[in-house]
């Protein structure tokens, strides 16, 4: 398999060990014609973005682009109750908005959701499965009101109805990640979401250059779980299309 772009990738932005000239350099390497960068958002516990940081990665960016990788500037932002932690002036500036669970969020930053957050990403398994309901419409509330682009390692410590959540990433033509690292968490739910007509997407979530590019786990996943080569954007020449967010608005803007 021919990959051609890897899509999560993390900086010292948050809570990555290279910087992004390294990563560019890993991507010619391995062959490929494409990087997105997706560092931890905002109330990400420690390590994470600000508005600061992001611009001055912006300029990074813009200072790298002659090096023949296009280098997308992305957010991995968290999904609390059914909202994202950015704000809406940073989504609008940035090229890749990539949404998924995390549990490790600054206590202040919780906004009410608590349990959410705790029992997820701390609960024992019957406690999480409690939450099926709840998470898929957090999940699906924020498909439907965000300009998503990437559903980050689905099903990682929050399980969901996998076909309800793929369904509705179909319309709004978000993808489902194959996330090298976290590959676990789509192997009892592959099916469900290869019956609905949601694409994927491939990210090593790489938080060193050392490992970017290596999708040498996501092949043998891709290979044995039959999933056809057209729906993964990012292997053979397959290219992902991004939503444009300058236009988008939501609610209370800020």
């Amino acid at each position: 398999m021919k990959f051609c772009g890897d899509y999560h990738l993390h900086t010292g932005v948050s809570d990555g060990r290279s910087d992004i000239s390294a990563h560019v350099e890993a991507a010619r390497r391995r062959g490929l014609s494409q990087i997105a960068v997706s560092d931890h958002s905002f109330s990400t516990f420690m390590y994470h973005a600000t508005k600061k940081k992001l611009e001055k990665q912006k300029a990074e960016i813009e200072k790298l682009s002659d090096r023949g990788i296009k280098i997308f500037q992305g957010l991995e932002a968290n999904i609390i109750g059914g909202a994202l932690d950015a704000p809406h002036s940073v989504i609008r500036n940035i090229d890749v908005l990539t949404v998924g669970f995390h549990r490790f969020i600054t206590p202040s930053k919780m906004n009410g959701e608590s349990k959410f957050l705790l029992v997820n990403g701390f609960g024992g398994a019957r406690a999480k499965e409690k939450l099926i309901c709840k998470n898929t419409e957090a999940y699906i509330s924020v498909l439907e009101n965000y300009p998503v682009d990437i559903i980050a390692h689905l099903g990682h410590r929050a399980p969901v109805d996998t076909v309800k959540v793929c369904e509705c990433a179909a319309r709004h033509n978000a993808y489902v990640e194959l996330n090298a690292k976290h590959l676990d968490a789509l192997e009892n739910t592959i099916d469900e979401a290869l019956s609905t007509d949601v694409n994927f997407i491939v990210g090593t979530d790489s938080h060193s250059a050392k490992t970017t590019g290596d999708f040498s786990a996501v092949e043998e996943f891709i290979v044995r779980r039959g999933i056809p080569a057209c729906r993964v954007f990012g292997l053979e020449g397959n290219m992902p299309v991004f939503k444009d967010k300058r236009e988008w608005k939501y609610g209370s803007d800020v």
